[in-house]
């Protein structure tokens, strides 16, 4: 098999990341309904992966581009595209974005610098914090990637991902540094958690770019023993951290950027022609991605609230029950946003993705 060159995984088609982007979908959804625990340090693999697919995807776009004023067109569109996606969802699930947020308890000068700073920043809907630091890191890329050595920018990407672990996966560890605890709680306070905002996703942008940019291919020998043996340290890292109650927000692990990378590397290099049109498994990956959360946490809360903890060998199944229901639903979703967006007078459904 003829390996691809990083800036030409889809010469032919793009069909395959068209699947994966679907199957990690599924991955988000199993993540945050938590389902199987155990699986969490595999299944968050998936957010990674789809800031790196957004980059590449950009800017390989941006570099088929000769003008920089056509290049400068194509950030506008994307930008454009991506507030779009932000406010259709932010207005399809306000109601319950306003019920999980309490935003009903009392609306004041507070509240709207609350609400400003989850939408710039951090959360309204749960998947809104993937767009806002996909949209930022992706201009700042964009614009000082002309100016400052990506050398720099891997640098600052590093500094600003690590910290990112500290306040998540390591931060009762890291509380023992004077004065961690007074900086973080000071920066939650202007911004919002680290690890479900714009410094987490620089370093996957970059790389993103860095693999659009570049003709890199590596043997698929290494990758699959990258793979392994990073996979083996995530889950060490998942096992230490949560064995010493070191976990405060359990998003950030250090070896997800690697392991991330070599995935897409070998996914992107190996060419695998799928057949039938892939085309809306992509619309359904946004759309489970963007709904999926409001939707898994009412299910959860009626079964919680109806039936108790459903125990089976002391496992409670409720959240097993949760995920099923929840990815039918959001499956509905789709068929009926994409039918939808075909009639008269409906076009602008086609925002949902």
């Amino acid at each position: 098999m003829q390996l691809l060159k990083s800036n030409e995984y889809v010469k032919v088609d793009g069909d395959r990341f068209d699947v994966l982007k679907f199957i990690l979908s599924l991955f988000v959804v199993g993540l945050h309904i938590a389902f199987c625990y155990p699986l969490t340090h595999i299944f968050r693999i998936a957010v990674p992966l789809f800031f790196i697919m957004t980059s590449y995807f950009f800017f390989l776009k941006q570099n088929t581009l000769e003008s920089q004023q056509a290049k400068k067109q194509e950030l506008i569109k994307y930008c454009k595209r991506i507030l779009k996606l932000y406010f259709f969802w932010f207005v399809l699930l306000l109601p319950l974005t306003i019920y999980f947020h309490k935003w009903y308890e009392g609306f004041d000068l507070e509240m709207i610098l609350d609400i400003l700073r989850s939408f710039l920043f951090g959360n309204t809907f749960r998947a809104s914090w993937f767009l806002m630091a996909s949209l930022m890191n992706i201009v700042l890329v964009w614009y000082f990637s002309r100016k400052v050595k990506m050398g720099v920018l891997f640098a600052i990407s590093i500094v600003l991902y690590i910290f990112c672990c500290m306040t998540s996966n390591y931060y009762h560890l890291c509380e023992r540094i004077p004065y961690f605890t007074e900086f973080y709680n000071g920066y939650i306070t202007i911004l919002d958690v680290p690890c479900n905002s714009f410094p987490v996703a620089l370093i996957f942008v970059l790389m993103g770019k860095y693999l659009a940019d570049h003709e890199i291919c590596v043997s698929n020998k290494l990758l699959i023993w990258a793979i392994v043996i990073l996979s083996i340290t995530c889950f060490m890292e998942f096992y230490f951290a949560w064995s010493h109650r070191y976990i405060l927000i359990g998003d950030s692990y250090l070896s997800l950027p690697l392991m991330a990378m070599a995935i897409f590397m070998l996914i992107g290099q190996n060419y695998v022609a799928i057949k039938g049109n892939t085309k809306n498994l992509r619309k359904y990956s946004t759309i489970i991605f963007c709904s999926h959360f409001s939707f898994g946490t009412i299910i959860l809360m009626m079964l919680k609230e109806a039936f108790g903890e459903i125990l089976v060998f002391s496992y409670d199944i409720s959240v097993i029950l949760t995920f099923i229901i929840t990815v039918v639903i959001c499956l509905l979703l789709c068929k009926l946003l994409l039918w939808l967006e075909k009639k008269p007078h409906f076009g602008w459904v086609r925002y949902s993705h």
